[in-house]
C-alpha cells in the first residue's frame, strides 16, 4: 500500500509500519525534547532504519527539533542533499518503493532500507522509503561537520556505547557471512 497524498486526498492514519517497534504503539513523544507529538503544532517526522529486515534504529522528531537539527547541518551538506533530492528522488512513491531507484520493498523482499513519514496529529501526510544502496549513496554527500551533528544526536538520545566507540563499517566487495545461522 502506498502512503502519500495527492491534492484531493484526505490524510490517512499513521500506518503500523511507522509505529515504534520498541514500544509497540505509535510514537508519543519527540525523541530529542520529550514533548508530546499528537498535538504538536507543525507536526512531526518519524524515521526507522532496517537492516536484514529488522528495525535497528527509530526516532520521532517534532518539527521544531527537526528544523533545529537541520540548521546545525553544514551548508555544503544541505546544498548537496537538496540537489540530490531535486535530481534523483520521486517523492510520491510512499513506503513500498524506493524514492530514488524505484525498487519495490515487497518484490524481493528488501532487507535494508529507511522509511520516513511526515505526520500531523494521528495522520500521515507524506512518506518515503529509501533502499540501503541508495541510502549509502546519500551518506557520501554528507560532510564531516554534519556527521558530527548526527553523532551528537545519537549520543545524546540513545543509550549504549558512544557512537565513536562502535566499529565503523568497512567497505567490502564480498557478501557478509552470518556468524550463526537460524535453525
Amino acid at each position: 500500500m502506498s502512503h502519500h497524498l495527492g491534492d484531493e486526498d484526505q490524510p490517512q492514519p499513521i500506518p503500523r509500519e511507522l509505529y515504534s517497534e520498541y514500544e509497540e504503539r505509535p510514537f508519543r513523544t519527540c525523541t530529542r525534547c520529550g514533548e508530546g507529538l499528537a498535538d504538536f503544532q507543525g507536526g512531526f517526522q518519524i524515521s526507522k532504519a532496517f537492516k536484514n529486515g529488522e528495525c535497528v534504529f527509530e526516532y520521532a522528531l517534532c518539527d521544531h527539533c527537526r528544523m533545529a537539527m537541520m540548521e546545525e547541518f553544514s551548508q555544503e551538506s544541505k546544498q548537496r542533499l537538496g540537489n540530490f533530492q531535486h535530481d534523483h528522488m520521486i517523492l510520491d512513491r510512499g513506503l513500498d518503493t524506493c524514492a530514488v531507484c524505484g525498487t519495490s520493498r515487497l518484490d524481493k523482499p528488501m532487507r535494508d532500507y529507511v522509511m520516513t513519514g511526515v505526520c500531523d496529529q494521528n495522520n500521515l501526510l507524506h512518506s518515503l522509503l529509501m533502499c540501503g544502496k541508495c541510502g549509502e549513496d546519500v551518506q557520501e554527500l554528507i560532510s564531516k561537520p554534519t556527521r558530527d551533528v548526527w553523532r551528537g544526536f545519537v549520543d545524546e538520545n540513545f543509550p549504549g556505547p558512544p557512537s565513536d566507540a562502535l566499529p565503523e563499517p568497512e567497505e567490502t566487495n564480498h557478501p557478509v557471512t552470518p556468524l550463526m545461522a537460524k535453525a
